[in-house]
């Protein structure tokens, strides 16, 4: 090889190392495929729910989420989402077994007036809050922003989330029965019907009526209902404010949910008992037609969602006695 073609090989291999020398080496990874796995989600209006996190798809830590808009089914920004409704908001923890009073409670929370949802910018996780009653039903696209070391990238329509309503309670298991005055003896009588009706949005009452197989409610404020033994009853879970009686019904302001906050001994189940000279039994569900049996029904239900309800338990196969 002569020498002219050396100094050229040298000069070459020479320039190639300065070249690469010089490159920007570039911090950290960005990915271009940061996504919501779950994707559309699913949201229930007023009640708590979070989403899932968005996937980084092996981003360089940390990533920064921004929110940069939301947009209705219509394509225009959603403005109830960003309008602000009031709401508690929680500044300590709380504890049901502890934390017994108005007083008590209000030390862990505080009324604040904010956007019906969170947007966490570690997580790019959303928290939703029971004002979604103020928003509109449907389907809602959104745009992000990433940022890391390596720099900034938008995703514009990176996912979706739809607004839908769902019962904002659960009915469990219940049962009925007769029994015999002074006695053990017992004929079932079936479960209860329970049925609730979501009648505000506002407030946070549970009005509780029990009535006969027509629809008479018994009168709790007469003695009509009253406590069986030391079971629990609907007193029982009215944590903040004693059961206010009317001639038909019972009311609990139950302030936060869920109610029941906690279960007692017997899981959520409220018992009664309705003393027999109040209760008329059907024929073939005793031996025999004497009013010497009282009706003790026993139900289940929990209230996800703040608002007044109106819950009606229909003791089955019997009938209230006014005279």
């Amino acid at each position: 090889m002569n020498s002219n073609f050396k100094a050229t090989a040298y000069a070459l291999l020479a320039a190639v190392a300065l070249s690469s020398a010089c490159k920007k080496v570039e911090n950290g990874y960005l990915s271009n495929q940061i996504r919501y796995v779950d994707n559309p989600m699913e949201v229930k209006r007023g009640q708590i729910e979070q989403t899932v996190a968005v996937s980084n798809d092996g981003s360089s830590a940390p990533v920064v989420y921004k929110l940069l808009d939301i947009r209705d089914s219509s394509g225009h920004h959603a403005d109830s989402l960003f309008a602000s409704y009031s709401r508690y908001e929680w500044i300590g923890e709380f504890n049901p077994d502890t934390d017994t009073t108005v007083d008590l409670l209000n030390k862990k929370r505080q009324l604040v007036n904010k956007p019906p949802f969170d947007f966490n910018i570690h997580t790019g996780a959303f928290t939703f809050y029971n004002t979604t009653t103020k928003v509109p039903l449907g389907k809602y696209d959104f745009d992000i922003q990433a940022t890391n070391e390596n720099g900034t990238k938008t995703f514009k329509n990176i996912a979706s989330f739809t607004l839908v309503d769902d019962a904002p309670y659960v009915i469990g298991a219940g049962g009925a029965a007769l029994f015999l005055d002074g006695t053990t003896t017992s004929y079932d009588i079936g479960a209860p019907e329970v049925t609730i009706v979501k009648t505000s949005d506002e407030g946070t009452n549970i009005v509780l009526k029990i009535t006969d197989k027509n629809g008479k409610p018994f009168n709790p404020s007469a003695g009509e209902i009253i406590r069986r033994g030391d079971r629990s009853d609907f007193g029982t879970y009215a944590q903040f404010h004693p059961l206010v009686y009317t001639d038909s019904t019972m009311t609990c302001n139950f302030e936060t949910t869920p109610f029941p906050l906690k279960q007692s001994t017997y899981g959520y189940l409220i018992y009664y008992r309705i003393p027999s000279q109040y209760v008329i039994a059907d024929p073939g569900y005793a031996p025999d037609n004497k009013q010497i049996y009282s009706a003790n029904p026993r139900f289940q239900f929990n209230i996800y969602q703040e608002g007044t309800y109106e819950v009606t338990v229909k003791v089955k196969r019997v009938t209230r006695d006014t005279n």
